[in-house]
């Protein structure tokens, strides 16, 4: 698909979710002036970037299915430009009633301080999403599946702070037993997972979303703990394991130094450049097996400095692949 057609896409997207009574296929075509099939690809992939569409209830006359948005995903994209303002408030002007131009003038004022720019990574982030469901921007590498609609189904979950239920697979039994869960949002790493609370648990833990099936949302709202902060809780850790915070310190050569300048390995890291080109990457963290996973990536290029802890770990599991692979 034509780049041109991503912007076509977000338009869509902001039709969709603007319109309370929902666009139609034959609505599309008309806006976009499109063939029907192209028409209903556009639909199909702002479903895929933006969320699931809303099919509207409509009189029995009408035969024509119409769909509708709700998705903060497409905020990123929804902008107010002092034009607009600046014609909004012509427009309240040159009225002559009071009511009506008092009215316009306060919706000016709301559209002014609700339309803050959105940083560059919320945008990034959306985009991202927009250009690899059209097929622009692609995701090498493996990953894991999980079942089709779980994503959406758990924002719309947080979103409206409903409960959710489903059938998780246990590691340690191969059983799958049914949960219900306070949802707050999904951390990625190398595995997606989902954070919340359990309702016979007081503390938030993890469920890996491969193992999740069966999935609903209930009927049953719940208070987000306004004390949770799923930005803290990830940067407790390096990628997804859960273990008490320690502090790391890397040494990168020269020949990787540029790399690894421009990668970033945690929040909380700082960076230091030191006088024969190489590089002193600090940071605090859990999730040891998932430093020493990534670390091997950066092969001999990358020395830990401290703990010792982790350079021993590091040393285990590169000897036991050693052997194992020694013995085939």
């Amino acid at each position: 698909m034509r780049y041109e057609r991503v912007s076509d896409i977000v338009r869509l997207a902001i039709r969709f979710q603007g319109m309370g009574g929902g666009l139609t296929i034959r609505d599309i075509q008309e806006e976009f002036a499109v063939s029907r099939r192209t028409a209903e690809r556009m639909r199909d992939a702002v479903e895929a970037a933006f969320g699931p569409l809303e099919v509207v209830a409509t009189e029995c006359a009408d035969r024509r299915i119409r769909w509708r948005l709700w998705s903060r995903a497409l905020n990123p994209f929804i902008s107010v430009t002092p034009d607009d303002l600046a014609d909004l408030e012509a427009v309240a002007a040159s009225l002559d009633r009071a009511g009506p131009a008092e009215r316009i003038g306060g919706l000016v004022v709301k559209l002014r301080a609700a339309s803050r720019q959105h940083s560059a990574e919320e945008f990034d982030a959306a985009f991202e999403a927009l250009m690899e469901a059209e097929g622009l921007a692609m995701r090498p590498g493996p990953r894991e599946s999980f079942e089709e609609g779980l994503l959406s189904l758990v924002r719309d979950a947080v979103t409206n702070c409903r409960k959710i239920d489903f059938k998780y697979l246990s590691r340690g039994t191969g059983r799958r037993h049914r949960q219900r869960v306070r949802p707050y949002g999904v951390l990625y790493g190398n595995r997606a997972f989902l954070v919340g609370r359990a309702d016979r648990g007081n503390e938030p833990r993890l469920w890996r979303l491969a193992n999740i099936s069966e999935a609903r949302i209930t009927d049953e709202a719940f208070e987000r703990d306004p004390a949770f902060d799923l930005r803290r809780y990830a940067e407790r850790s390096f990628g997804t394991f859960q273990e008490e915070p320690f502090d790391v310190v890397l040494h990168f050569d020269a020949d990787a130094a540029q790399d690894a300048k421009a990668f970033q390995f945690h929040p909380s890291q700082t960076i230091t450049e030191n006088s024969d080109g190489s590089l002193t990457v600090l940071f605090s963290a859990g999730g040891i097996d998932e430093i020493c996973w990534h670390l091997v990536t950066w092969g001999e290029s990358v020395t830990i400095v401290k703990p010792t802890s982790l350079r021993q770990r590091l040393v285990e599991m590169c000897d036991s692949l050693a052997a194992h692979h020694c013995q085939r």
